[in-house]
Protein backbone atom coordinates (compact mmCIF):
# COMPACT_ATOMS: atom_id res chain seq x y z
CA UNK A 1 0.00 0.00 0.00
CA UNK A 2 1.19 3.52 -0.79
CA UNK A 3 0.46 6.84 0.87
CA UNK A 4 -0.95 9.33 -1.63
CA UNK A 5 0.88 12.65 -1.36
CA UNK A 6 0.20 16.23 -2.29
CA UNK A 7 2.84 18.97 -2.24
CA UNK A 8 2.16 22.60 -1.34
CA UNK A 9 4.84 24.94 -2.66
CA UNK A 10 6.33 22.76 -5.36
CA UNK A 11 8.65 25.22 -7.07
CA UNK A 12 11.68 25.33 -4.74
CA UNK A 13 13.22 22.68 -2.48
CA UNK A 14 10.28 20.39 -3.21
CA UNK A 15 11.05 20.32 -6.93
CA UNK A 16 14.80 19.80 -6.56
CA UNK A 17 14.94 17.49 -3.54
CA UNK A 18 11.67 16.61 -1.82
CA UNK A 19 9.66 15.31 -4.76
CA UNK A 20 12.57 13.42 -6.40
CA UNK A 21 13.13 11.75 -3.04
CA UNK A 22 9.43 11.03 -2.57
CA UNK A 23 8.95 9.24 -5.89
CA UNK A 24 11.79 6.85 -5.02
CA UNK A 25 10.03 5.76 -1.82
CA UNK A 26 8.25 2.45 -2.32
CA UNK A 27 5.41 3.39 0.02
CA UNK A 28 4.71 6.85 -1.41
CA UNK A 29 2.88 8.11 -4.50
CA UNK A 30 2.78 11.69 -5.78
CA UNK A 31 -0.79 12.65 -6.66
CA UNK A 32 -0.94 16.45 -6.71
CA UNK A 33 1.25 19.53 -6.59
CA UNK A 34 0.45 23.19 -5.89
CA UNK A 35 2.10 26.50 -6.62
CA UNK A 36 0.66 30.01 -6.87
CA UNK A 37 2.09 30.20 -10.37
CA UNK A 38 0.14 27.91 -12.69
CA UNK A 39 3.04 27.40 -15.08
CA UNK A 40 5.26 26.10 -12.28
CA UNK A 41 2.59 23.78 -10.90
CA UNK A 42 1.87 22.37 -14.34
CA UNK A 43 5.55 21.94 -15.16
CA UNK A 44 6.20 20.05 -11.92
CA UNK A 45 3.10 17.92 -12.46
CA UNK A 46 4.32 16.94 -15.92
CA UNK A 47 7.92 16.47 -14.82
CA UNK A 48 7.06 13.98 -12.07
CA UNK A 49 3.87 12.44 -13.39
CA UNK A 50 1.43 13.79 -10.82
CA UNK A 51 -2.29 13.68 -11.56
CA UNK A 52 -3.23 17.21 -10.48
CA UNK A 53 -1.70 20.69 -10.57
CA UNK A 54 -3.38 23.30 -8.38
CA UNK A 55 -2.75 27.00 -7.84
CA UNK A 56 -4.59 27.20 -4.51
CA UNK A 57 -3.59 25.35 -1.35
CA UNK A 58 -7.27 25.02 -0.49
CA UNK A 59 -7.85 22.95 -3.64
CA UNK A 60 -5.06 20.54 -2.82
CA UNK A 61 -6.02 20.18 0.85
CA UNK A 62 -9.59 19.35 -0.15
CA UNK A 63 -8.59 16.70 -2.70
CA UNK A 64 -10.10 13.37 -1.63
CA UNK A 65 -7.35 11.41 -3.39
CA UNK A 66 -4.63 12.68 -1.02
CA UNK A 67 -3.65 11.17 2.34
CA UNK A 68 -0.70 13.38 3.29
CA UNK A 69 0.73 16.77 2.38
CA UNK A 70 4.35 17.89 2.19
CA UNK A 71 4.48 21.65 2.83
CA UNK A 72 7.51 23.31 1.24
CA UNK A 73 6.18 26.84 0.92
CA UNK A 74 7.82 29.97 2.42
CA UNK A 75 7.90 30.04 6.21
CA UNK A 76 5.30 32.76 6.66
CA UNK A 77 2.66 30.55 5.02
CA UNK A 78 3.28 27.42 7.10
CA UNK A 79 0.84 28.03 9.93
CA UNK A 80 -2.17 28.74 7.72
CA UNK A 81 -1.41 25.79 5.46
CA UNK A 82 -0.82 23.31 8.29
CA UNK A 83 -4.13 24.32 9.89
CA UNK A 84 -5.81 24.01 6.48
CA UNK A 85 -4.49 20.49 5.96
CA UNK A 86 -5.41 19.40 9.47
CA UNK A 87 -8.95 20.73 9.00
CA UNK A 88 -9.19 18.56 5.87
CA UNK A 89 -7.93 15.45 7.66
CA UNK A 90 -4.55 15.35 5.91
CA UNK A 91 -1.35 14.21 7.61
CA UNK A 92 1.35 16.88 7.37
CA UNK A 93 5.10 16.87 6.85
CA UNK A 94 6.26 20.50 6.95
CA UNK A 95 9.59 22.05 6.11
CA UNK A 96 11.56 23.74 8.85
CA UNK A 97 11.29 26.09 10.59
CA UNK A 98 7.71 25.09 11.30
CA UNK A 99 6.54 28.58 12.16
CA UNK A 100 7.60 32.16 12.70
CA UNK A 101 7.59 31.60 16.47
CA UNK A 102 6.78 29.01 19.11
CA UNK A 103 3.27 30.36 19.61
CA UNK A 104 2.46 29.49 16.00
CA UNK A 105 4.08 26.08 16.29
CA UNK A 106 2.19 25.16 19.44
CA UNK A 107 -1.08 26.12 17.72
CA UNK A 108 -0.17 23.97 14.71
CA UNK A 109 0.67 20.97 16.91
CA UNK A 110 -2.58 21.36 18.84
CA UNK A 111 -4.64 21.59 15.65
CA UNK A 112 -3.11 18.42 14.20
CA UNK A 113 -3.56 16.56 17.46
CA UNK A 114 -7.21 17.61 17.65
CA UNK A 115 -7.78 16.57 14.03
CA UNK A 116 -6.13 13.20 14.64
CA UNK A 117 -3.53 13.66 11.90
CA UNK A 118 0.20 13.09 12.10
CA UNK A 119 2.47 16.13 12.03
CA UNK A 120 6.17 15.92 11.27
CA UNK A 121 9.00 18.35 10.60
CA UNK A 122 11.35 17.91 7.63
CA UNK A 123 14.73 17.72 9.36
CA UNK A 124 16.21 15.56 6.59
CA UNK A 125 19.71 15.65 8.14
CA UNK A 126 18.57 13.05 10.68
CA UNK A 127 18.42 10.55 7.81
CA UNK A 128 22.03 11.08 6.71
CA UNK A 129 23.86 7.77 7.19
CA UNK A 130 26.89 9.39 8.83
CA UNK A 131 24.67 11.19 11.32
CA UNK A 132 22.74 8.02 12.08
CA UNK A 133 25.98 6.12 12.65
CA UNK A 134 27.35 8.88 14.87
CA UNK A 135 24.18 8.80 16.98
CA UNK A 136 24.48 5.03 17.33
CA UNK A 137 28.10 5.18 18.49
CA UNK A 138 27.46 8.03 20.90
CA UNK A 139 24.48 6.20 22.41
CA UNK A 140 26.72 3.15 22.92
CA UNK A 141 29.17 5.30 24.89
CA UNK A 142 32.02 4.95 22.40
CA UNK A 143 33.04 8.60 22.83
CA UNK A 144 32.52 8.59 26.57
CA UNK A 145 30.87 11.51 28.38
CA UNK A 146 30.25 14.29 25.88
CA UNK A 147 31.91 17.63 26.63
CA UNK A 148 31.70 19.72 23.45
CA UNK A 149 29.37 20.00 20.45
CA UNK A 150 30.01 22.29 17.48
CA UNK A 151 28.27 22.96 14.17
CA UNK A 152 28.75 25.55 11.46
CA UNK A 153 26.52 26.03 8.43
CA UNK A 154 26.98 29.36 6.65
CA UNK A 155 26.87 30.82 3.17
CA UNK A 156 26.78 34.17 1.38
CA UNK A 157 23.32 35.66 0.85
CA UNK A 158 23.62 39.08 -0.87
CA UNK A 159 20.74 41.47 -0.40
CA UNK A 160 18.11 41.40 -3.14
CA UNK A 161 14.55 42.53 -3.66
CA UNK A 162 11.71 40.14 -2.96
CA UNK A 163 13.67 37.61 -0.85
CA UNK A 164 11.40 36.58 2.00
CA UNK A 165 14.23 35.13 4.09
CA UNK A 166 15.75 38.63 4.27
CA UNK A 167 12.56 40.16 5.69
CA UNK A 168 12.04 39.76 9.45
CA UNK A 169 8.25 39.87 8.99
CA UNK A 170 8.30 36.90 6.60
CA UNK A 171 11.27 34.84 7.77
CA UNK A 172 11.32 35.54 11.51
CA UNK A 173 15.11 35.78 11.55
CA UNK A 174 18.24 35.25 9.48
CA UNK A 175 20.82 32.49 9.33
CA UNK A 176 19.93 31.20 12.77
CA UNK A 177 16.28 30.69 11.84
CA UNK A 178 17.27 29.19 8.50
CA UNK A 179 20.20 26.76 8.70
CA UNK A 180 20.84 27.30 12.39
CA UNK A 181 17.76 25.23 13.18
CA UNK A 182 19.36 22.33 11.29
CA UNK A 183 22.51 22.69 13.38
CA UNK A 184 20.55 22.72 16.63
CA UNK A 185 18.47 19.73 15.66
CA UNK A 186 21.27 17.52 14.37
CA UNK A 187 23.45 18.11 17.42
CA UNK A 188 20.50 17.33 19.69
CA UNK A 189 19.77 14.24 17.60
CA UNK A 190 23.30 12.84 17.53
CA UNK A 191 24.16 13.65 21.13
CA UNK A 192 20.86 12.88 22.81
CA UNK A 193 21.36 16.03 24.89
CA UNK A 194 19.07 19.01 25.46
CA UNK A 195 19.90 22.73 25.52
CA UNK A 196 19.35 24.46 28.87
CA UNK A 197 20.70 28.01 28.46
CA UNK A 198 22.31 30.11 25.74
CA UNK A 199 24.38 33.21 25.09
CA UNK A 200 24.12 34.63 21.58
CA UNK A 201 25.66 37.32 19.42
CA UNK A 202 23.63 38.17 16.34
CA UNK A 203 23.72 41.21 14.10
CA UNK A 204 24.54 42.64 10.69
CA UNK A 205 28.13 43.00 9.57
CA UNK A 206 27.77 43.26 5.78
CA UNK A 207 24.13 43.26 4.73
CA UNK A 208 21.51 45.71 5.97
CA UNK A 209 18.43 43.57 5.48
CA UNK A 210 16.07 43.30 8.44
CA UNK A 211 17.30 39.86 9.59
CA UNK A 212 20.78 39.17 10.94
CA UNK A 213 23.65 38.16 8.65
CA UNK A 214 25.75 36.87 11.56
CA UNK A 215 24.59 34.39 14.22
CA UNK A 216 26.82 32.89 16.92
CA UNK A 217 25.52 30.79 19.81
CA UNK A 218 27.16 29.31 22.91
CA UNK A 219 24.96 26.97 24.92
CA UNK A 220 25.02 24.79 28.02
CA UNK A 221 23.62 21.30 27.63
CA UNK A 222 21.77 19.32 30.27
CA UNK A 223 24.84 17.21 31.09
CA UNK A 224 27.08 20.27 31.48
CA UNK A 225 28.63 20.08 28.01
CA UNK A 226 28.90 23.17 25.81
CA UNK A 227 27.51 23.65 22.30
CA UNK A 228 28.67 26.21 19.76
CA UNK A 229 26.78 27.05 16.56
CA UNK A 230 27.67 29.50 13.80
CA UNK A 231 25.14 30.30 11.08
CA UNK A 232 26.01 33.26 8.89
CA UNK A 233 24.59 34.80 5.73
CA UNK A 234 27.90 36.53 4.91
CA UNK A 235 30.52 33.80 4.40
CA UNK A 236 31.57 33.19 0.80
CA UNK A 237 33.63 30.09 1.70
CA UNK A 238 30.45 28.29 2.78
CA UNK A 239 31.90 26.38 5.77
CA UNK A 240 29.68 23.44 6.73
CA UNK A 241 31.08 21.23 9.47
CA UNK A 242 30.47 19.61 12.85
CA UNK A 243 32.39 18.14 15.77
CA UNK A 244 31.24 16.15 18.79
CA UNK A 245 33.88 15.51 21.45
CA UNK A 246 33.74 13.14 24.40
CA UNK A 247 36.22 12.10 27.06
CA UNK A 248 37.28 9.05 25.01
CA UNK A 249 37.13 10.35 21.45
CA UNK A 250 35.48 12.58 18.86
CA UNK A 251 33.45 12.42 15.66
CA UNK A 252 33.91 15.29 13.24
CA UNK A 253 33.53 16.11 9.59
CA UNK A 254 32.44 18.46 6.86
CA UNK A 255 30.00 18.31 3.97
CA UNK A 256 27.36 16.19 5.70
CA UNK A 257 25.18 19.23 6.44
CA UNK A 258 23.80 19.92 3.00
CA UNK A 259 20.91 19.18 0.67
CA UNK A 260 22.92 16.30 -0.77
CA UNK A 261 25.50 15.01 1.69
CA UNK A 262 27.07 12.35 -0.50
CA UNK A 263 30.45 14.07 -0.51
CA UNK A 264 30.68 14.13 3.28
CA UNK A 265 34.02 13.52 4.93
CA UNK A 266 33.35 12.31 8.45
CA UNK A 267 35.91 10.83 10.83
CA UNK A 268 36.18 9.25 14.25
CA UNK A 269 39.25 9.84 16.41
CA UNK A 270 39.73 7.85 19.59
CA UNK A 271 42.07 8.93 22.36
CA UNK A 272 45.69 8.31 21.35
CA UNK A 273 44.77 7.17 17.82
CA UNK A 274 44.83 8.75 14.38
CA UNK A 275 41.51 9.79 12.79
CA UNK A 276 39.72 7.11 10.77
CA UNK A 277 36.83 7.51 8.31
CA UNK A 278 33.46 6.86 9.94
CA UNK A 279 31.96 3.96 8.02
CA UNK A 280 28.56 2.28 7.89
CA UNK A 281 27.07 -0.76 6.20
CA UNK A 282 25.40 -0.41 2.83
CA UNK A 283 25.24 2.47 0.38
CA UNK A 284 24.79 6.14 1.11
CA UNK A 285 21.05 6.74 1.17
CA UNK A 286 18.90 9.50 -0.24
CA UNK A 287 17.95 11.54 2.85
CA UNK A 288 14.74 12.80 1.27
CA UNK A 289 13.62 9.33 0.25
CA UNK A 290 14.26 8.04 3.77
CA UNK A 291 12.39 11.02 5.20
CA UNK A 292 9.33 10.50 2.97
CA UNK A 293 9.35 6.73 3.42
CA UNK A 294 9.62 7.07 7.18
CA UNK A 295 6.67 9.45 7.42
CA UNK A 296 4.60 7.32 5.04
CA UNK A 297 5.35 4.22 7.10
CA UNK A 298 4.26 6.03 10.27
CA UNK A 299 0.87 6.63 8.64
CA UNK A 300 0.57 3.05 7.40
CA UNK A 301 1.59 1.55 10.77
CA UNK A 302 -0.13 4.24 12.86
CA UNK A 303 3.06 5.09 14.74
CA UNK A 304 4.78 8.32 15.70
CA UNK A 305 6.47 10.13 12.77
CA UNK A 306 10.25 9.61 12.73
CA UNK A 307 10.71 13.35 13.36
CA UNK A 308 7.57 14.63 15.09
CA UNK A 309 6.68 18.32 15.05
CA UNK A 310 7.70 18.58 18.70
CA UNK A 311 11.32 18.36 17.51
CA UNK A 312 10.73 21.46 15.42
CA UNK A 313 9.31 23.18 18.48
CA UNK A 314 12.38 22.20 20.52
CA UNK A 315 14.71 23.78 17.93
CA UNK A 316 12.59 26.94 17.78
CA UNK A 317 12.70 27.30 21.57
CA UNK A 318 16.50 27.46 21.34
CA UNK A 319 16.30 30.00 18.52
CA UNK A 320 13.99 32.22 20.53
CA UNK A 321 16.27 31.97 23.57
CA UNK A 322 19.18 33.04 21.35
CA UNK A 323 17.34 36.11 20.04
CA UNK A 324 16.25 36.95 23.60
CA UNK A 325 19.86 36.67 24.77
CA UNK A 326 21.00 39.11 22.09
CA UNK A 327 18.16 41.56 22.67
CA UNK A 328 18.52 41.66 26.46
CA UNK A 329 22.25 40.98 26.81
CA UNK A 330 21.68 37.98 29.07
CA UNK A 331 22.25 34.26 29.44
CA UNK A 332 18.80 33.06 28.41
CA UNK A 333 17.12 29.93 29.70
CA UNK A 334 15.50 27.73 27.08
CA UNK A 335 11.79 27.49 27.81
CA UNK A 336 10.10 24.12 27.93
Amino acid sequence: MKIRWGVIGCGGIARTKGIPGMILAENAELVAVQDRKADIAEAVRDEFGAKYAFTQAEELAACAEIDAVYIASPLFAHKEQVLLCAANGKHVLCEKPLGLNTTEIREMIAACREAGVKFGVAFMERFHRHHMKAKELIAEGVLGELVSLKAQWSFDYPKAEGIWRQDIRLGGGGGFMDVGTHCIDILRYMSGLEVEEVVALTGNQFYDYTVEDSSQLLARMNNGATMYISSNYNMSTEPVRFEICGRKGAIFGEGSFSQCGKEAKVYIRMLGEAPKPLTFEGEHNNMYTAEMAGFSDAILQDTCPPVPAEEGLAAQLVVEAAYRSQAEGIRAKVEK
